[in-house]
């Protein structure tokens, strides 16, 4: 037995003081028909299914589409050359990259220039600081009459060891078939097309433009950052900044969720767009987060990328430019102080002022109560029964979460070669994510069956519904924008709840279908979007949002009295089922997902892709001893793994000279090109941290200093003030393995992650 609709449903209540009973109910009396239960299932499951397909992505348009619109094929084909191969910062790969799109930006008819500057990269931690030397790309193109400025940005370099055909070719890719399809004419405002270098290393290009070439763009200026974690799944504006609400609209099925900004706000995600809004710029973050398995990894190719989704992202930025490039966007000021709640709805993006979703979320629970109070006059539920209900309720909720991510870290802990070098995301997360909605399953059928051996139906859903709404009150008063997607359809659900206590059958079966719509709708597009985020970014979330979704909206699936000739009785539903062995029904989900995580690792570890390794060479500058670091999922790393030999490779010369009061001066030479260079006090900290005379911002003290993009033969200086005593080290970082000693080639069915060498130097004041 699972929970299910009423047997009954809205009646005419005629008073009454019967308390409910197990005699048969009076012949003659007329049930609700069951098809009003059958409908209420068909409706939650057309809205999740709705919902579901929402979140698709369009088809992708070839090379023979209209040449106004953007075709994904062409975009493929403006960018192949560049994400052919890795390029990571300071490499040849990277000059290339810069060298192609600079060419096919001037032949566009921008203007084109490039930025050289050592980048100070934006503080993310207090135990780091990075600086690097950059080579960003600009194009402009003046406008007509310029309001503003819009920027379409993203980052050239990908990460060592992966061609970034998602990070952020996707972004390169639909910003150069964008500005294709625009064509030559200028629009209304300034347009810059600003590709930055060393995002990867710490937000070092965008910080480098912000204090130079940026502090003269025509105000205000918007910008759309284009970035991807996955390979496919639909883009989404992950955060936004100013008044983009006014300009959202403009986009084809645009999808935001204010909770993705504020939870961004409070577990930090970095990218060029967080400099970009720190400075003061409008603008919206967007991203594609699907598959995040290829993230970082060589399987992050052009093989890899959903056409689809580079469809769909060209679609929104295309339409995006459109709109704010012929603009007033000085009027767009107007509205910069409004900051409106924003989740997505069918027919567009929806827009609540934080006050009202705060007030809708505290008279959600109000309702309910409400309701019960007006059950429990008809003796229909009691108010212990209610509590007892909350209780059980808030442990399913609990209790689903946590056996869920509880389950996918047991499936994790014992199989790591099928995870991810990155982000932990295995191939095939679908078992996965079922073995979780299971597992909530499971734990719903658990508190029910004991539920429904104590108390009625209606005293069950309401109280798990009461303590659900209490729940989503407390997160709308600390915060409405995390609880964007599911306060309105909780508060929607709770009004229905209360109306169909007191309306006529028909009218109330019509507000049920109506009031469940919403929280259906939630359902298919958050669980969805949930699973885009990856079991190993969302273990326990889809749980807790199936549990909590369908918690708040339960009641609208209870009974009631049965009316007749001016009289009611209690629907047999609403009397406790003293049937201990139902107790075996949560075996059933439970089983299911047990059984979904062994077939999904099974599945899983038989995929064609290969299994990601991470791998370090450790090597000793001084006397060249060398050990070898791999994560061992393999045949391959295992066997290399700890094993040690005696390189011959050349460490980076350093040079010190005390300058007083323990101010160093530290001179690194670096031997190799696309190198990090690190300087790193094992004991206290580093202050006055400067760069070829270029402060870093190191606040009360760093313990490592990062120079990336370094290239062969480039002396660095690194002035600071380190702790009298301590020892210092500087770490040279390449990305080719194969130069150490004790190297073994892998096999086809390895993947190597951020594959590098680390050559220690001990510096000797």
């Amino acid at each position: 037995m699972t929970i299910s609709p009423d047997d009954g449903a809205c009646r005419d209540h005629a008073p009454t003081r019967r308390a409910p009973t197990h005699r048969a109910e009076p012949a003659g009396l007329s049930p609700t028909p069951r098809w009003h239960a059958v409908l209420l299932l068909l409706v939650l499951l057309a809205g999740v299914v709705a919902g579901l397909v929402f979140r698709g992505v369009p088809a992708p348009r070839d090379a023979s589409a209209p040449q106004d619109v953007f075709s994904a094929e062409r975009a493929q084909q403006a960018v192949a050359p560049i994400v052919a191969e890795p390029r990571p910062l300071g490499s040849e790969a990277n000059d290339r990259a810069h060298a192609e799109l600079a060419a096919q930006l001037t032949a566009l008819g921008f203007e084109t220039e490039t930025q050289e500057e050592l980048g100070i990269g934006l503080r993310t931690g207090e135990a780091e600081a990075s600086a690097g030397y950059v080579r960003n790309l600009i194009a402009t193109r003046p406008g007509s009459d310029p309001t503003g400025t819009l920027v379409l940005a993203t980052h050239i370099d990908s990460v060592p060891g992966a061609p970034g055909a998602a990070d952020a070719g996707v972004g390169l890719a639909v910003i150069l078939e964008t500005v294709r399809a625009l064509g030559p004419e200028a629009m209304l405002n300034d347009l810059v097309l600003l590709l930055v270098d060393g995002e990867e290393r710490g937000l070092l290009g965008s910080e480098a433009y912000l204090a130079g070439p940026g502090e003269e763009l025509t105000a205000p200026v918007v910008v759309l950052n284009h970035e991807a974690r996955g390979i496919s799944g639909r883009p989404l504006v992950t955060r936004a900044s100013g008044p983009m609400h006014a300009v959202i609209g403009a986009a084809p099925s645009p999808e935001f969720e204010s909770f993705t900004d504020a939870l961004f706000g409070i577990i930090p995600n970095y990218t060029d767009f967080s400099s970009y809004r720190d400075a003061g710029w409008w603008g919206m973050d967007m991203a594609i987060i699907d598959e995040a398995w290829a993230y970082h990894s060589a399987q992050d190719d052009a093989a890899h990328l959903d056409p689809g989704t580079l469809q769909h992202y060209g679609d929104l930025t295309l339409a995006l430019t459109r709109d704010l490039g012929d603009r007033d966007l000085a009027a767009l000021q107007q509205r910069a102080d409004e900051h409106p709640v924003q989740t997505t709805a069918p027919w567009g993006v929806v827009q609540v002022p934080p006050l009202l979703l705060t007030v809708l979320g505290m008279l959600a629970p109000l309702t309910i109560l409400a309701a019960l109070l007006v059950r429990r006059r008809r003796r229909e539920a009691s108010l212990a029964g209610a509590a007892l209900g909350a209780v059980l309720g808030l442990l399913v909720v609990c209790g689903g979460a946590f056996g869920a991510f509880a389950l996918w870290s047991a499936a994790a802990d014992a199989t790591p070669g099928m995870l991810s070098g990155s982000t932990h995301e295995p191939v095939r997360a679908a078992p996965f994510l079922i073995a979780e909605l299971l597992v909530a399953a499971s734990a719903l059928a658990t508190g029910w069956v004991l539920a429904r051996l104590l108390v009625s139906r209606a005293s069950t859903l309401l109280g798990g519904a009461l303590i659900v709404t209490v729940l989503l009150a407390v997160l709308a008063v600390y915060s409405p924008t995390l609880g964007s997607s599911m306060i309105l359809p909780a508060a929607i659900a709770a009004l229905g709840i209360l109306l169909a206590a007191v309306l006529p059958p028909l009218p109330c079966l019509a507000v049920r279908v109506l009031a469940l719509l919403p929280t259906a709708w939630m359902l298919g597009t958050q669980l969805s979007a949930l699973a885009e985020f990856g079991i190993a970014s969302a273990a326990g979330g889809l749980a807790g949002t199936a549990l909590i979704g369908l918690g708040a909206a339960a009641p609208l699936l209870l009974a009631g009295t049965t009316a007749h000739r001016g009289h009611a009785v209690a629907a047999a539903g609403d009397r406790p089922v003293r049937r201990p062995r139902r107790l075996l029904i949560p075996v059933l989900p439970a089983i299911l997902a047990l059984g979904m995580v062994i077939g999904g690792t099974a599945w899983t570890l038989a995929a064609p892709e290969p299994t990601q390794e991470r791998v370090i060479a450790q090597v000793d500058g001084s006397s060249g001893a060398t050990t070898w670091d791999v994560t061992g999922t393999t045949a391959w790393g295992r066997a290399l793994d700890g094993t040690s030999a005696n390189s011959d490779v050349t460490a980076p010369p350093v040079e010190v000279q005390d300058t007083g009061d323990g101010v160093l001066e530290i001179t690194i030479e670096a031997p190799r090109d696309a190198s990090t260079l690190a300087l790193q006090a094992d004991a206290g900290l580093l202050s006055d941290v400067a760069v070829d005379g270029v402060p870093v911002a190191s606040g009360e003290g760093v313990q490592e200093l990062s120079v990336h993009g370094v290239r062969a033969g480039q002396r660095v200086s690194i002035t600071a003030t380190a702790a009298p005593g301590g020892q210092l080290t500087v770490v040279e970082t390449s990305f080719d393995p194969t130069l150490a000693a004790g190297w073994t080639a892998p096999g086809e069915d390895v993947s190597l992650v951020q594959p590098r060498m680390e050559v220690r130097v001990p510096v000797t004041r």
